[in-house]
């Protein structure tokens, strides 16, 4: 229970006031709930003692009265306080995770993970903010019960009190065992429904495969994932049951005990017939806070699991975020009217591993000047995209060094990098939004005019005029109202925007027809003017002519140079360009 208050507290940040103040009226609510008991049973007391008088009717009735109150008025303060706290501190971890994941390095960003986080913010986030506060306050108050209860029980009479109690051994030596059974069993749910948040995502995204091939097995994967969920689920409720139960038979134990031996104190003249009676009514009520602090333990367990998945989220490391300028080079003039950097890129001996077996590039050294255009070809998996990653650091090298104007690239401020450094991906997500806006996304501080400017130069100025309203029409999530093509256009939109010193393009002309293709290769031409180009195409007759070409394999350099040259001296490249050259004579 420490623990897991402990890593609540964690997330309360500066909402810790408000949390302590919401369980101060939730532990005041409790001691009015156990003052209330406590006024019946001293009037039950006085009835069995022969005591009770008139006036002492109208002295309890009175002080009943002020504790219901004051029951109500502070049961009142701990729903208004806990649950906005609650919501509160749920609001802000879910916009601080929103916004760590920004800085977790792209390879962390498989299926698996992206299932992980799915699960974090529709299960786990959502429990806590629903549960925690709930099995807190309940712990607090079956704990406070627990004791004026006992505490009555004893004052009463301590032999039958101690007979009661004889059920609570037992029971708590079954509720470690349960602790340990259910932290695997819990384990195993979470798992189990993390695959079928990836296996059900997969089922809607390939859909329109599924219906072109009438894939009549093709969900079957998600139901066997929907099953083992519920499995999983099943197991875990039953095992509860299961144990409820046996802790419900442990406490009926001490009660039945109790009982059978208040009979033959009866006999035997050393317990009062109404004592008897008051034990057997208070036994019962007595059990009720027990049932219930034993319930919160097994809700902690729940909550420690989704507060395990938070903490773990919390806790992966993030980009290199030194406080360390981008080195000033040479200036140009850029679209805005703003001033930035040239850049002169080089790699030197550089090596990475997305596993640390595998090099994904290997040992791969070159240079890049301002105003030049580096191609980069390879068949797939040759770690083209890798290397293209490297340079805004969106993964860092685990040997060698990327210099930027002579300056270590990993002791830059990660986000000064990323801020030089424009990148056409090859799948492009466009956001639920307008289209200005998502154009607009490559620079913030742009006027309305500038942005048309830029979806002209990338040709996309055209079909967005044919949109129901234009550059306002909000596009669906994913952009999947629109063509690979159009998508890809709108982001070499955003890319002229950002006019940033370096800029990567990786297939950006994989999406596009010859027609199209041309037309945006001009306007890449005119965005690129004085830039550091990185180029990633499978096709070599589009870079073709570029200052330098590497010719990647299995993440190794195969050689580097202009395309006549590399025809001459690197096989590979010959073999590539030759294989693309009987494609286009190829004929039905």
């Amino acid at each position: 229970m420490i623990a897991m208050i402990r890593k609540f507290l964690d997330l309360a940040g500066e909402r810790k006031k408000q949390l302590y103040l919401a369980w101060l009226f939730q532990a005041l609510t409790s001691i009015c709930e156990g003052a209330i008991y406590f006024m019946l049973f001293l009037a039950i007391k006085d009835i069995l003692d022969g005591s009770f008088t008139r006036e002492k009717l109208i002295q309890y009735s009175l002080m009943f009265l002020v504790y219901t109150v004051l029951h109500f008025v502070f049961y009142y303060f701990t729903i208004a306080k806990q649950r906005p706290v609650s919501y509160a501190m749920m609001r802000d971890e879910r916009l601080s995770i929103a916004a760590k994941i920004k800085q977790f390095p792209l390879y962390y960003f498989t299926k698996d993970k992206i299932s992980q986080l799915t699960s974090l913010f529709t299960t786990d986030l959502s429990f806590v903010e629903m549960n925690i506060m709930e099995i807190i306050a309940g712990f607090v108050s079956s704990m406070i019960m627990t004791v004026v209860f006992a505490l009555m029980l004893l004052s009463v009479d301590w032999r039958m009190a101690l007979l009661l109690f004889v059920g609570i051994i037992p029971g708590y030596i079954l509720y470690q065992q349960f602790q340990k059974g259910m932290v695997q069993l819990g384990e195993h749910k979470k798992n189990a429904q993390v695959a079928m948040i990836d296996s059900t995502l997969e089922y809607v995204q390939g859909m329109e495969t599924i219906k072109a091939y009438r894939l009549e097995q093709s969900g079957k994967l998600m139901e066997n994932q929907v099953d083992g969920y519920c499995t999983a689920s099943d197991r875990y409720e039953s095992t509860l049951m299961n144990w409820s139960m046996g802790y419900k038979i442990c406490l009926n134990l001490g009660l039945f005990l109790s009982l059978g031996v208040g009979i033959t104190m009866i006999r035997s003249g050393s317990l009062a017939p109404a004592t008897y009676l008051f034990f057997a009514i208070m036994g019962i009520i007595f059990y009720r806070p027990l049932e219930a602090l034993m319930g919160s333990f097994a809700m902690m367990n729940l909550a420690n699991a989704s507060l395990d998945n938070i903490a773990e989220i919390n806790n992966l490391p993030t980009e290199n975020e030194k406080q360390v300028q981008v080195p000033a080079y040479n200036t140009c003039a850029c679209i805005s009217g703003a001033v930035l950097l040239q850049a002169d890129v080089r790699f030197e001996n550089v090596s990475f591993s997305y596993d640390g077996k595998r090099e994904a590039v290997s040992h791969v050294s070159f240079s890049a000047k301002p105003g030049t255009i580096t191609a980069l070809v390879g068949p797939s998996g040759s770690g083209k995209s890798t290397l293209l990653n490297l340079i805004p650091g969106f993964v860092t090298p685990k040997n060698g060094r990327i210099l930027l104007n002579g300056k270590d690239a990993e002791t830059l401020k990660h986000s000064d990098l990323v801020r030089h450094v424009s990148v056409v991906f090859q799948e492009v997500y466009l956001f639920q939004d307008t289209m200005m806006n998502n154009i607009r996304m490559g620079n913030q501080s742009v006027t309305d005019k500038q942005v048309i400017e830029a979806a002209k130069k990338a040709h996309c100025h055209e079909f967005i005029e044919k949109l129901p309203q234009g550059y306002q029409t909000v596009i669906s999530e994913g952009g999947a109202s629109l063509s690979g093509g159009e998508r890809q256009r709108v982001a070499i939109a955003r890319a002229i925007l950002k006019d940033s010193p370096i800029i990567l393009l990786d297939e950006a002309l994989s999406s596009l027809d010859a027609e199209n293709a041309v037309a945006i290769q001009k306007g890449i031409e005119e965005m690129i003017k004085g830039k550091t180009v990185f180029l990633v195409s499978h096709t070599l007759s589009y870079i073709q002519n570029a200052d330098q070409i590497l010719v990647l394999s299995d993440g190794v350099l195969q050689g580097c140079g202009k395309h006549d040259e590399l025809l001459q001296s690197v096989p590979l490249y010959k073999t590539m360009w030759e294989k693309e050259k009987s494609i286009k004579s190829w004929k039905l």
